[in-house]
């Protein structure tokens, strides 16, 4: 469970003060910090925001794990066809990066924008990959890693699937750029973490390790047994972070957490 962070989205309808202690009282160790509204918005003024929030988790015994940017959809698109939309969401991305360095995080989690869909993709994709391929080095600079996610079709039409994934990697190239697993996305495509592992392997950095439909585990039909046991077939050490992204939850938050802590705490003990 030490290696298991939860992210805030599921207390959007909370205060971020009131997910800090929720998730410190109930056990977690890591958080992996969504960066939307009410809770942390990464503006002009995120310093001192953001020394507050690292404050605050040092005194609660919480660790940032991970941060991830709210970058889907306008105004934040890295493919938008609009020069001054894609600029603006890279140069948050840069923001968030630095927001980071405050929070103590190594990893962001990247989505890959989305083209209009009465578009060839084609042009869209393109946008994307530069404006990774931007991101990327800024990255290696200043020695973050970013963690890219496939995503599901009614989020974006540019990286859907693991060979998607695979292709965008490929074509960025760059040691700072790797993948993130979403387990509710792969099942939605009809794939398995095995394949992804057999696709992607060592480039994976971060899983998500989601209940179907992003609900609290227990309350879905996934076999969390079953991926745990993937995960140590292929010796996957790295870091996991659980979402619960449903909006009945978002009214029982801390029932939710407490629920997802105690059925994960279960099922890693099964394990030994």
């Amino acid at each position: 469970m030490s290696r298991i962070s939860i992210m805030n989205i599921l207390f959007m309808f909370y205060s971020f003060d009131y997910f800090l202690k929720s998730a410190a009282e109930i056990g977690f160790q890591s958080i992996d910090i969504w960066t939307g509204y009410p809770h942390l918005v990464i503006d002009e003024d995120y310093v001192e925001k953001c020394k507050a929030v690292r404050l605050k988790c040092d005194k609660l015994g919480l660790r940032v794990d991970n941060v991830t940017p709210k970058v889907i959809g306008w105004p934040l698109n890295i493919a938008d066809a609009d020069d001054k939309v894609r600029n603006r969401a890279i140069k948050y991305l840069q923001r968030c990066m630095e927001a980071a360095d405050i929070l103590g995080a190594e990893t962001l989690q990247l989505v890959p924008g989305t083209g209009l869909y009465d578009e060839p993709v084609e042009p869209a994709w393109e946008r994307a990959r530069q404006s990774l391929i931007t991101l990327a080095k800024y990255a290696q600079d200043h020695g973050k890693i970013l963690g890219l996610e496939a995503i599901q079709i009614v989020e974006s039409n540019l990286i859907n699937n693991k060979d998607q994934l695979l292709k965008m990697l490929n074509e960025v190239d760059s040691p700072a750029l790797k993948a993130v697993v979403d387990t509710t996305h792969m099942e939605k495509n009809g794939e398995t973490l095995e394949q992804y592992f057999e696709t992607l392997g060592s480039r994976i950095c971060r899983i998500h390790l989601n209940e179907s439909d992003q609900v609290a585990w227990g309350d879905g039909h996934s076999s969390l047994d079953e991926y745990l046991v993937q995960l140590n077939r292929y010796g996957y050490q790295g870091p996991i972070t659980v979402e619960i992204c449903s909006r009945p939850h978002y009214l029982k938050p801390y029932a939710s957490l407490q629920q997802t802590y105690n059925y994960m705490s279960a099922a890693i003990n099964r394990q030994h």
